[in-house]
């Protein structure tokens, strides 16, 4: 007889193992191996551009989904001397790596799912943000596009107040030029656990920016896409 919470219990259990990987190790050369190397040459997407969308959408009151390393949040340029920023990860350890590099602009730290409803954010109030950015996240997150984004571009619309501006990246498999090198990649990441994006492709993610934003941009580059958007 099939377990009906076997499905549910497998996505929870990819989630885990996908943010584990994050050790204090690989975080301190995260910038220089990822961000560097493998987005320009496996990718086909620079830092700097990635940077460029992601500076075109901060404001005051900033927050953050999937905070990485803080390299963006450390490097950009915000609207005013001391933006209110919200770090947002599941895993302790980016937070505490992310938060001692941005230390200057004390910002606050929040452990959760992406995928959990925005209430279950616990310092995170609807409406209370004028800027979002998810860079370098959906790749990293179980399930198709059309169910991840679906979940995680509804709490941001829940949590950019209106006219807020979103800004995000993500590496796709279908529907946009993939390298040998990418493609060789891709599949090596999504058998390791750090990614799943073997079937996320630009359509499904043109679908779901339209259903939660009425504005919006993605361009291609390589096989990373750059999207940006407007909270109705």
């Amino acid at each position: 007889m099939s377990n009906p919470h076997s499905a549910a219990d497998r996505r929870e259990q990819d989630i885990h193992a996908g943010q584990a990987s994050y050790s204090k190790g690989l975080l301190t050369i995260y910038d220089f191996m990822v961000l560097g190397l493998s987005c320009r040459f496996a990718w086909g997407c620079t830092k700097t551009e990635i940077m460029r969308n992601y500076q075109s959408a901060l404001g005051a009151r900033h927050l953050e989904i999937g905070a990485g390393t803080g390299y963006f949040p450390d490097k950009a340029r915000f609207p005013v001397p001391r933006p209110e920023i919200t770090l947002l990860d599941l895993n302790p350890k980016t937070l505490a790596f992310s938060s001692r590099r941005l230390a200057r602009l004390q910002p606050r730290t929040v452990q959760a799912n992406a995928l959990d409803q925005l209430s279950s954010w616990q310092g995170v109030s609807a409406g209370g943000f004028d800027s979002v950015a998810l860079n370098l996240l959906l790749h990293c997150i179980p399930g198709t596009i059309a169910e991840k984004a679906d979940v995680i571009f509804a709490n941001v619309a829940k949590a950019g107040r209106s006219g807020a501006r979103v800004a995000g990246s993500t590496v796709l498999a279908k529907g946009v030029p993939v390298s040998r090198a990418a493609r060789a990649l891709i599949r090596d990441y999504n058998k390791r656990g750090s990614f799943h994006n073997a079937d996320d492709s630009v359509g499904d993610l043109k679908l779901m920016l339209g259903k939660h934003f009425a504005e919006h941009t993605l361009t291609v580059r390589g096989c990373m896409a750059l999207f940006s958007a407007v909270v109705p």
